[in-house]
């Protein structure tokens, strides 16, 4: 359970930071965003956090192969999107049809580069754990 609020809180910590980096670049070139202000910057730490959260739909006792996973990715990107588009509306984030879709492209973005990260952790310990048995050989 440790590792998994370990987990929890490196997912928070990056897709708060990926967020916040795409809608300072997207917002001002797309002209959806003219500036992040601090309720802004609020809502976007609340709707990381519930992504990071809803990451946990991917906790089972096998391993999550084919449709399984993808099936747990789909309910993973509608929590956040139910849970992000109405909070980012209030905040003033998008207006239009357009800030919208920035909005869904920038969480379907961020929970496959989210995922890339996880594999590239999981690429380095399995590394380790091969270096390892090598060694006991």
């Amino acid at each position: 359970m440790v590792k998994e609020i370990g987990n929890v809180l490196r997912r928070f910590v990056n897709i708060a930071g990926y967020s916040l980096l795409m809608l300072v670049i997207a917002g001002p070139v797309l002209h959806v965003l003219d500036g992040v202000n601090n309720t802004q910057i609020g809502c976007i730490t609340v709707c990381a956090f519930v992504a990071a959260l809803s990451s946990l739909i991917f906790i089972s006792r096998r391993e999550l192969q084919g449709f399984a996973w993808w099936l747990r990715e789909l309910h993973c990107i509608m929590i956040n999107l139910a849970v992000t588009l109405p909070i980012t509306r209030c905040a003033g984030l998008w207006h239009s049809t357009v800030g919208m879709i920035v909005v869904i492209m920038i969480i379907i973005v961020i929970a496959f580069g989210n995922h890339l990260i996880e594999y590239l952790f999981d690429l380095r310990t399995s590394s380790q754990l091969n270096r390892k048995l090598k060694e006991l050989r």
